[in-house]
């Protein structure tokens, strides 16, 4: 093929998270010599992801689905995809990959790709319908080991259509540009407390009311929390029941992240399931050591005593003597953020996530007969 091949991005919606981020940093990277990417989501098509991608000067199509399973929606995707006719479908998130599939099969699109990010307990039905449509698919990405056996287990979809695909982030975007200090200074942060921080969504996988009731029980440390969601109301006023008001700040969303990270001491990440979280390699690409929950592909991110420090999920006992322990340790908080930063360098950088989707692309347009 001499013409960059079609490729059409299927997305639920492009609000801030972490399958947004992953197809915006792939397509600001994906060589337009070879490929020609087509963005469309399912609904939120205005939000910040979606400027994102624009600004790369890609298209974005909102198919405005107002309500699940809007039929209407599903209809215009049909008629996308007839006329714009892409070589590769590829989709994201679970609303994203059943749609595709069908569709993607009915309009002749030759190669489909899915993707499956998460470890949640998702329904039977959509364990049921992911797996009789697994067939209308060529491979099924994942974003981590766990993820890929989460998915031949729980769901059945054969192994030897599975590939793992780490998420991957610019290292050299999260240089310190300042020092702590004057990163506090910027933000208003107390300029000499010791700072644990997040970076969430506030929704309650999250687990964020397990950080609180930790942080209760440290009377030396203050809590940042960055993002926003359905759950800020009520971590707002369990803060307060707990005698926390002054000690943690809600920062709400943020475009850029980098100044927030740069101020904190210990990073803590406390959901009860992840495929691959984006933030916690945001966290060590700062240098940053980490206090994580031992759920789904996070341990194949946060070496335990080497990076940072595995707890288990819901437990704000466990968590409290991770972040106390890095809090009294100055050395061992610089050991182990200098080795988390070798590690993101080393293994999940954006260039190497960029490189496997381009093989995988290769490969299976090689498989189809177009190379």
């Amino acid at each position: 093929m001499t013409a960059p091949v079609p490729v059409f991005h299927l997305i639920t919606e492009l609000d801030v998270g972490g399958a947004q981020k992953a197809l915006a940093c792939l397509l600001a990277r994906l060589d337009r010599d070879n490929f020609s990417p087509t963005v469309a989501c399912l609904y939120n098509g205005d939000r910040v992801v979606a400027q994102e991608i624009r600004q790369l000067n890609l298209p974005v199509i909102d198919l405005g689905m107002t309500a699940k399973w809007r039929w209407d929606a599903f209809w215009r995707l049909y008629r996308l995809l007839r006329r714009q006719r892409p070589t590769i479908l590829h989709t994201w998130m679970f609303h994203a990959n059943f749609p595709g599939r069908l569709l993607g099969r009915l309009t002749g699109t030759p190669i489909i790709i899915s993707s499956e990010r998460t470890m949640g307990h998702e329904s039977r039905w959509r364990y049921w319908l992911n797996r009789i449509t697994e067939p209308l698919t060529d491979r099924v990405t994942c974003v981590s080991r766990l993820v890929a056996e989460f998915v031949v287990e729980k769901v059945g979809i054969p192994r030897c259509k599975i590939i793992v695909i780490p998420n991957g982030i610019d290292v050299r975007a999260f240089d310190r540009v300042s020092t702590r200090q004057q990163a506090r200074a910027t933000l208003r942060l107390p300029s000499d407390s010791m700072l644990v921080g997040t970076v969430a969504r506030l929704n309650p996988v999250k687990r964020l009311d397990v950080l609180l009731q930790a942080m209760a029980s440290l009377d030396n440390a203050c809590v940042v929390i960055v993002g926003d969601g359905v759950e800020r109301a009520r971590l707002e006023t369990l803060s307060n029941e707990l005698g926390l008001a002054e000690r943690v700040h809600f920062a709400g969303q943020q475009d850029d992240v980098r100044p927030w990270l740069a101020a904190l001491d210990v990073f803590a990440l406390t959901s009860d399931w992840e495929g691959m979280p984006n933030a916690v390699l945001e966290a060590m690409a700062t240098g940053l050591p980490v206090v994580a929950t031992a759920v789904g592909g996070t341990p194949e991110v946060v070496v335990d005593g080497e990076t940072g420090l595995l707890v288990p999920p819901r437990d704000p006992n466990a968590l409290a003597q991770a972040i106390t322990c890095l809090l009294r340790e100055p050395d061992l908080r610089r050991k182990m953020g200098r080795a988390g930063r070798e590690r993101v360098e080393r293994h999940f950088s954006i260039e190497e996530t960029v490189r496997q989707t381009e093989a995988l692309y290769t490969t299976l347009l090689q498989e189809k007969g177009y190379y």
